[in-house]
């Protein structure tokens, strides 16, 4: 596998599981509530990750898109395309902070929640400074870590209950199945786009695109059996993995937790780099200013999360819209050729 081709697959995974995996909770809400109908929905997440992923990365490779402005501006027109892309990267940042604001809020509150809040954005800053580079090995640590960590939850407890295909038995699968598609598939886009011109031909975007779908799908399935397996601890908790592991190991939770925050910042600066290194680089701007600019919208709408716990899913539901647009649009351009 060439370089190009292994940074595919480490930000392709790494924001497919987005930003707060290690905590367990985006898996019990989108998966493990639904039970085997959880899993369907996880794997049709998965396949539909990969096949839309590796499409728009390929449009984006064959006509030189570099930035989410170019890549509306390829679906929408020049007209529209500003604003959409301006609107995308607001709801990026937006929803970056309200869910570092929610991670931190399960783990204290009051002022120490707030030191939480900044710890992460605080370490994305120091692995902007120091390029993809550092922030790709970075990715790729945190994700094996995070994955044997799994491993390890699982093989402690290998007897995974299967329910029945009777046991909530509704639709709302498929309709968390399709938000958490829409929201990772931005994610996905915005943090490979940087790597996909660069790519030396389609196959490596190709392969690139296949290895991060797998990996994904290795840690989504490990996360979402063990919370299966645990059902009945953790169905009402918002930190589901950090209590499974305080019960096996008295002080895992310090280390999950340590482990989690790492992984968050890390994800947070690549998010970070994608954003503004091509805003940068289109409007001659030195790319610090806009990283502060960055930071600064994050802990705004970090505090208004920690004020008004409702707003989150606002939040989220905006950047959740903007990649189920993309995708609806996509589909309308390929129908027409």
């Amino acid at each position: 596998m060439d370089k190009n081709a292994w940074q595919i697959a480490v930000f392709f995974a790494g924001a497919a599981l987005g930003g707060m995996y290690l905590g367990g909770y985006e898996w019990l809400r989108f998966f493990a509530y639904f039970g085997s109908w959880g899993t369907f929905g996880l794997i049709g997440s998965s396949i539909g990750l990969g096949w839309f992923g590796y499409q728009v990365l390929l449009t984006c490779y064959r006509h030189g898109l570099r930035s989410l402005h170019d890549l509306f501006s390829h679906f929408f027109g020049e007209a529209i395309a500003p604003s959409l892309s301006a609107l995308t990267h607001f709801f990026l940042l937006t929803y970056a902070g309200a869910i570092t604001s929610q991670y931190a809020s399960t783990l204290s509150n009051g002022f120490t929640a707030w030191f939480l809040i900044l710890l992460p954005i605080l370490i994305a800053a120091a692995l902007v400074l120091g390029g993809w580079q550092r922030i790709t090995s970075g990715m790729a640590i945190s994700l094996s870590a995070g994955f044997l960590l799994y491993a390890l939850i699982f093989m402690d407890h290998l007897h995974v209950p299967i329910p029945s295909l009777g046991y909530q038995l509704n639709f709302y699968w498929m309709v968390h199945a399709l938000s958490f598609l829409g929201l990772h598939f931005l994610l996905c886009l915005v943090l490979c786009l940087p790597f996909t011109s660069r790519a030396a031909n389609e196959r490596s975007i190709l392969l690139g695109v296949r290895t991060g779908c797998l990996l994904f799908f290795a840690v989504a399935l490990l996360g979402h059996a063990i919370l299966l397996a645990y059902w009945h601890d953790v169905h009402s908790s918002a930190a589901p993995t950090m209590l499974i592991i305080s019960q096996l190991l008295p002080a895992g939770g310090w280390g999950l937790a340590t482990l989690s925050i790492l992984h968050l910042g890390i994800w947070i600066a690549a998010l970070f780099y994608a954003l503004a290194a091509p805003v940068a680089h289109r409007h001659d701007l030195r790319l610090q200013p806009i990283i502060l600019v960055m930071m600064g919208t994050m802990v705004v709408f970090g505090g208004l999360t920690q004020a008004f716990p409702w707003s989150l899913s606002i939040l989220a539901s905006g950047a959740t819209y903007c990649g189920l647009l993309l995708l609806l649009r996509m589909l309308w351009v390929r129908q027409r050729l």
